[in-house]
């Protein structure tokens, strides 16, 4: 009996150890959004579907203030961002969005914010972005805007040049642009 008890608690540790390891893992490929290898794992969703060099897809949305918006009157570096209320991982970027927000050569302009959802969560965030970005908002997954961009995982960040794609990431301080 004595034996079997310790086989099943080596067992157990052996499980534990193998779960910690796991979220460990998990935990560093959050953080550096990518593995050390540099590629992503299998089924780990890219921010955007388009790439560095392509065209985003045509919208035209009106924002939080009634200023209209389209993909094709986009000009010069514009900083993206789509962000979730109760979205984690979107409530710890925020912070780190809205102070490259006010870096952003242009202003409030040069800045899209998009917020996906409703409610008094969503409102809260209109408030904090309103003075740094455009604030546009998407209450659907798979709305003209998150379309256009092909939005696979929040948050999600962008640096544009006109309507073509320079840079992507799901991390808004790993977010790189040819000038940076």
């Amino acid at each position: 009996m004595t034996v079997l008890l310790s086989v099943v608690c080596l067992v157990n540790t052996l499980l534990l150890l193998a779960v910690i390891r796991r979220l460990n893992e998990q935990n560093r490929m959050l953080r550096e959004g990518v593995p050390a290898g540099g590629r992503p794992p299998q089924g780990w969703p890219p921010p955007m579907a388009v790439e560095a060099g392509q065209r985003i897809g045509a919208f035209r949305v009106a924002s939080l203030d009634g200023e209209v918006v389209a993909s094709d009157e986009l000009e010069g570096e514009v900083l993206v961002g789509f962000l979730a209320p109760g979205c984690q991982a979107c409530d710890a970027s925020l912070p780190g969005f809205v102070e490259r927000a006010k870096a952003t050569p242009g202003g409030r302009d040069r800045v899209l914010a998009v917020v996906m959802g409703d409610g008094a969560a969503a409102a809260e965030v209109h408030e904090r972005l309103a003075p740094v970005a455009r604030v546009l908002a998407e209450n659907e997954e798979q709305g003209p805007l998150a379309t256009a961009f092909g939005v696979g995982a929040l948050p999600a960040f962008a640096v544009l040049s006109g309507s073509t794609l320079v840079a992507s990431h799901s991390l808004v301080d790993r977010l790189e642009t040819p000038a940076t």
